[in-house]
């Protein structure tokens, strides 16, 4: 079967979309690039059903929402008694092949490490095909942040969807929690660097500014989503005070870190998703729920 060699632009996507955030390991800030798309779906009426491929279960801790959880045996080894990796992936592959019947989008979380797991899984089912004969519009949200390991993983999934899944649009997102990736790339071995510098240069890039410490301490401890918190400037901050157990100075300095915060990747999200766009989403005939 001929594969597509030109990627459309992220523009001309619509509703019910596939999305999967990648990485190579963990602790790049998947988690928090899954609570803001998913935060953006909210807001903008769109349904989404959630996915996480890992034994654990931090997304749905974090974001308070319903979240099927693709459990993977202990240490990784899915053959451990006797499921494969497509097994493991089975419920989601169902849910974003149907996409087009639900009218309902889908996001896969895949943990730190599994995403060797994922891609054995997509090549087993060859999820490219069914892109192409069922017309599946697909996003790989890959997360970086600076450094050397970091962009040596981020190629090794770059390269990885390219291969399984060159049908999907992807995305980078840049986690700034230790400086701006595209800056720290500079500092890379010369291969690497052009490696990195091409990736950005190549694919669509959004920005996941570095949030206040303590504002992001408290935020992990809650099971809320952003918009949830911005809105708790109402009744003279009450929720805040009772929610975060802080004086009031700190619980309005966390809702206002916040909110400077969702607002930034927000718009970034917009950016590359414009059917995020809460005006146009109104205009929009996707079922709600």
């Amino acid at each position: 079967m001929t594969r597509p060699t030109n990627r459309p632009s992220n523009a001309d996507l619509a509703p019910p979309v596939g999305i999967i955030i990648d990485a190579d390991d963990g602790g790049v800030g998947k988690t928090h690039a899954a609570i803001q798309i998913i935060t953006a779906f909210r807001l903008a009426g769109l349904p989404l059903d959630l996915f996480q491929l890992d034994s654990k279960r931090t997304l749905a801790e974090k974001s308070g929402e319903t979240v099927v959880s693709l459990l993977v045996p202990d240490r990784h080894d899915v053959n451990a008694d006797g499921a494969t990796a497509a097994d493991v992936v089975a419920p989601w592959y169902r849910t974003v092949t149907a996409m087009d019947e639900t009218q309902r989008s889908c996001l896969l979380e895949v943990g730190g490490a599994l995403s060797p797991v994922f891609h054995e899984a997509v090549t087993d089912y060859d999820l490219d095909e069914d892109i192409g004969l069922l017309d599946l519009k697909i996003v790989t949200l890959i997360v970086t942040k600076a450094g050397g390991d970091a962009a040596s993983q981020l190629m090794r999934v770059v390269r990885r969807t390219e291969r399984n899944l060159p049908g999907a649009r992807i995305i980078i997102a840049q986690n700034e929690m230790l400086g701006s990736p595209i800056a720290a790339a500079a500092e890379l071995e010369k291969s690497l660097r052009a490696q990195v510098l091409g990736a950005f240069e190549k694919y669509p890039t959004i920005r996941i500014p570095r949030l206040n410490p303590r504002t992001m301490l408290i935020f992990e401890r809650l099971p809320v989503l952003p918009s949830t918190v911005v809105g708790w400037h109402a009744e003279n901050y009450a929720e805040a005070l009772r929610q975060t157990g802080k004086p009031r100075d700190e619980a309005k300095r966390f809702v206002r870190d916040l909110a400077a915060w969702t607002g930034t990747i927000q718009e970034e999200l917009v950016r590359v998703l414009p059917f995020l766009d809460v005006d146009a989403a109104v205009e929009t005939e996707a079922p709600h729920g």
